[in-house]
Parts: structure tokens; sequence; C-alpha cells
């Protein structure tokens, strides 16, 4: 009798140890999709996470570069540090710790089992961050590019907390558009916000590539409500304005530069800013990087 009890009391410690597992542990992917030196994104309560194989040890960091929101996973790993695309900032894979500028902020660390063949990450348990919730007003196809811009309106119905919308020139935002299936990248991105704070309106513009969100976004009709967390990043204007500012830009690339260039003009900043805009032909010169924008400035364009 005294077995059959223990037994038995065994049998619901390991169940009980089982649920707590599953409950703080979500899987994310199989060890054989992540080969030794690769790595991969994976979306889990609607944050990036990079994982990475080094040497058959697995590791996991958030995939939102902290400088301008590069996607680590893109970037080149070696040994145990992972370099963004975009700007070269490099972070350690085991603690999310900033190697290279320039990047100045650490990366959050997610703890990782493996059972069996499953990759597992460890939730955060972290509170759901603020959300504000915008109103589409316009969206505009730039001529002779698969580009498209999205105007929202700036008065916002607030998802949670009471802030209003506030962001640095330069930085960028995550938006839940909603209604997106089967995406691998998940159902969120992140887009620079191309308008100035000085402007009454949120803007960004992007490619529309054949991926479930962007065939999402591209079909959002005029009214449509998305939601907006953020904003995040230290890609913004220096503050010593004695020291001029040289921007080097590419197609899509050009928009946190409208976003600063906009900005400075309106306040009319004593910094000098020289721009140099490269695009394939005068067609992918996008209506961002203009003349208008560029009153008191000087752009080159190659």
């Amino acid at each position: 009798m005294e077995i059959q009890t223990k037994i038995h009391i065994d049998y619901r410690i390991q169940d009980i140890l089982g649920f707590l597992l599953s409950e703080d542990f979500v899987k994310v992917a199989d060890t054989k999709h992540i080969q030794p030196s690769r790595m991969k994104e994976v979306q889990v309560d609607g944050e990036n996470i990079c994982v990475v194989n080094v040497e058959g040890k697995y590791f996991a960091i958030n995939n939102i570069c902290t400088h301008e929101g590069g996607p680590l996973a893109d970037g080149t790993l070696e040994g145990y540090e992972v370099e963004c695309p975009w700007h070269g900032s490099k972070f350690d894979v085991r603690t999310g710790e900033v190697k290279n500028p320039p990047a100045i902020e650490p990366e959050p660390a997610y703890e990782v089992k493996i059972d069996g063949n499953n990759i597992l990450i460890k939730k955060q348990g972290k509170s759901k961050p603020s959300q504000l919730e915008l109103t589409l007003q316009q969206k505009d196809k730039v001529e002779g590019t698969d580009v498209m811009s999205f105007k929202f309106s700036k008065q916002t119905d607030q998802v949670e907390d009471n802030k209003p919308l506030d962001h640095t020139a330069g930085q960028f935002a995550f938006f839940d558009i909603g209604g997106v299936y089967n995406d691998p990248k998940g159902q969120i991105r992140h887009f620079t916000i191309s308008s100035s704070p000085t402007e009454n309106f949120l803007m960004f513009g992007t490619r529309i590539r054949d991926s479930p969100y962007k065939k999402r976004l591209s079909a959002l009709e005029e009214g449509a409500k998305v939601k907006l967390r953020g904003p995040e990043g230290q890609f913004v204007l220096h503050e010593d304005y004695s020291k001029p500012a040289v921007f080097l830009s590419g197609g899509i690339g050009v928009t946190p530069f409208r976003s600063m260039l906009k900005y400075a003009t309106d306040k009319k900043l004593p910094v000098k800013i020289i721009m140099f805009d490269s695009n394939r032909n005068s067609n992918n010169i996008l209506s961002y990087s203009k003349k208008s924008l560029m009153s008191g400035r000087t752009l080159i364009k190659i």
C-alpha cells in the first residue's frame, strides 16, 4: 500500500513538473533546422528572437538590434558574437552584451533548453508593453518602384497607458496590423518612422514583398486600425550641433534620414548636414529625399 502511494505521488510530481515546464518554455524550432554556426529568427509572444547554434550549444537573444532595428539573424556569426547587417553592431549571444558599437544598449537574453530534438525558449514573463492604436489616413505607391508609404493620424485611441505618441527623429516602432497568418517572420514587423516629430501625422515606407504580412499591409484600406508598440532605437541625430552630420543612404534606407532632415529643417537646428543618396535610377529616388526637404541642406545624388 505504501509503495503504491509513493508511486502515485511520484507520478503527480512528474505531471506537475511537466506542466510547469510547458508553461515556462515554448518550442521554437527543431535542432536540425539550425545547423552549427547558423541562426534563425523566431517569434514568441510578439517578440522577435534570434536563436543561435554555436558548436552544438544553443543561445537566444532579441533579434532586433537596439541601435536602429536591424535583423540580427540576417547578420554574420563569428564565435559567440553576432554582427548586425545594418551598421555593424556586435552582441554576445550568450549574454546580449554589446561587443561593438554603434549600439550601446544590450539585447535581452533568453534561457534555452533542449528536449530531444526540440529547442525550447523560456518566456520572459514581463508585462505586455503599452500600445497605441492608430488610424490609416493615406497610402501611396511610389511610381516605378515596389515601395509604398503609409500615413497614420496622430490622434490615437490609447489601448494601454495614457501616454501620447512621442518619438525622436530616426527611431523605429513595431506595427501589428492584424489578420496576418502563416508568415514565417511572425505577425508583427518593425519599421523606421519616416515622419518628423514636428509633423501632425506618423508615416513609414517599405518595399512590398510577396509575404503574408506585406500582402496584408498593402491591402489595408484607409480608416483601418493598427497597433503600434514603441518607439525604440538609438539611430538619431547627435546633439552637438557644432559637428556636421554626413548621411549615406540607398533606396528605402533613406527613411530615418528623411525624419532627421525634416526635423532639423523645421526646428532650424544650427547643424550642417550633407547627404549622399544612392539609387539605381531616377525613378528609385524616393519622394522622401527630394529637394523640398532639403532647404538649407546639401543633398548629393549619385
